[in-house]
């Protein structure tokens, strides 16, 4: 019998291990398969006897993987509005064409020459300087001197010249001072030379202003401390 128990005991253990049924989330019974542990070999000849010895065999814990659920989170983006583009406003590029100017036919009229108000102006448009010759005080000396001509350029006496400027005014007739010629006259202004300003004018013998305002201006200089201020007559009336 011990014999045949063992017999069985080694077909039971040789043959295919008995399927177990997995249940979900179920721990399976943990199943002790024995040892065979020999015995002591009896001196009577006897075969040896196997005394099972059951060993604990870990069986591994089936566990099911967590389901991950994902969220998906809508994400929202602005749209922007459309701009609206301003329209464009037209610039008008027509110019307005001028009118022809009509241009006048016929003779072009003739200006009538500006009428002198005087009836007389200063020969050759300039006062003349030059060095002392009436006298021999040379720089020690300064003053203006002319003549004065009508329309034919003939010397005219009894016409008066008067000269002023800064605190000097004097009246002489022309004629009276013959070194300047026939109708010549004479005003000394100054016993030194100098940069002094006068002023000259021909009157009428009824002392009628007769000419222009000749303004004089001396150089400061000896060689023209004289000036030469000479009258023409432009027209008789």
């Amino acid at each position: 019998m011990t014999i045949l128990t063992i017999v069985f005991v080694i077909m039971r253990l040789a043959g295919p291990p008995a399927e177990r049924q997995i249940t979900e989330a179920a721990l399976p019974t943990s199943i002790v398969l024995p040892t065979l542990t020999p015995s002591p070999i009896p001196t009577t000849g006897l075969p040896p006897t196997f005394t099972l010895t059951p060993t604990d065999t870990l069986t591994p814990t089936n566990t099911l993987p967590p389901t991950l659920t994902a969220t998906v989170s809508p994400t929202i983006t602005d749209t922007p509005a459309p701009t609206s583009t301003p329209e464009a406003t037209l610039t008008p590029s027509i110019s307005p064409t001028p009118l022809p100017t009509e241009t006048p036919t016929g003779p072009t009229p003739t200006l009538a020459p500006t009428l002198n108000p005087y009836l007389y102006e200063l020969r050759q448009n300039q006062v003349i300087f030059t060095q002392n010759f009436a006298n021999t005080a040379g720089c020690s000396w300064q003053g203006l001197g002319g003549q004065v001509f009508n329309t034919e350029g003939t010397p005219l006496n009894g016409l008066k010249v008067h000269i002023f400027g800064t605190n000097f005014d004097r009246t002489v007739d022309s004629g009276s001072n013959s070194l300047y010629g026939p109708g010549g006259w004479e005003v000394p202004v100054d016993n030194k030379i100098s940069g002094q300003t006068y002023f000259v004018e021909l009157m009428s013998p009824g002392a009628t202003v007769v000419s222009a305002r000749i303004q004089v201006a001396f150089p400061s200089d000896c060689a023209r401390n004289v000036a030469l201020v000479n009258f023409i007559q432009t027209r008789a009336n």
